[in-house]
């Protein structure tokens, strides 16, 4: 379910904005708001966009960064990588998720022992021990979204039109449920 509170988005909107060349005009006209609204969500003190207009932007816009925006917005997972330290080319992407996952295998051999104890005999050092695990892990998933990215981007497509393209052959082999 959707958050029912509007959240700022000005960053990430004005991002997109630059990287498509679409005119505000032109975002208001395909989402059926007002001229005014992409102004005011972009303003030095922006107004908030709701949930429902923060989906039909995604949708209209049809960009896997500003979609991941909007999902940590709302949501609060899944940020795109957006920091200005690395590189987000496809053979960088491809060099940091390599590293993150060998930091997550040693954090992982690291916490072996403590995957085998039942929850309720864990003590504090073995909880920092998965706490450490599964902060590598996201870095691992951050670093492998991100790769993801660059190699639909290499291709003119964006993730969600990978998963609108493989969605059949994924739930055929198992990794999702039907769409019930």
């Amino acid at each position: 379910m959707i958050s029912t509170v509007s959240r700022k988005l000005r960053k990430p909107i004005i991002v997109w904005l630059l990287k498509s060349e679409v005119s505000k005009r032109d975002l208001a006209n395909a989402l059926g708001v007002s001229r005014q609204s992409p102004t005011d969500w972009t303003k030095e003190d922006p107004t908030n966009v709701t949930p429902e207009n923060a989906v039909r932007i995604a949708e209209y816009a049809n960009d896997t960064d500003l979609t991941m925006n909007i999902v940590y917005k709302f949501f609060g997972i899944f940020r795109p990588m957006d920091g200005d330290v690395y590189k987000r080319d496809l053979a960088a992407s491809d060099d940091l998720q390599e590293l993150e996952e060998e930091e997550r295998d040693e954090a992982k051999k690291l916490a072996r022992r403590v995957l085998c104890k039942e929850v309720r005999c864990l003590t504090s050092k073995d909880h920092n021990l998965l706490i450490k695990l599964a902060k590598e892990q996201a870095e691992v998933i951050f670093a492998g979204t991100q790769f993801l990215n660059a190699l639909c981007e290499v291709e003119n497509i964006s993730i969600m039109d990978l998963f609108s393209m493989f969605m059949n052959d994924w739930q055929n082999a198992g990794y999702f449920g039907g769409d019930d």
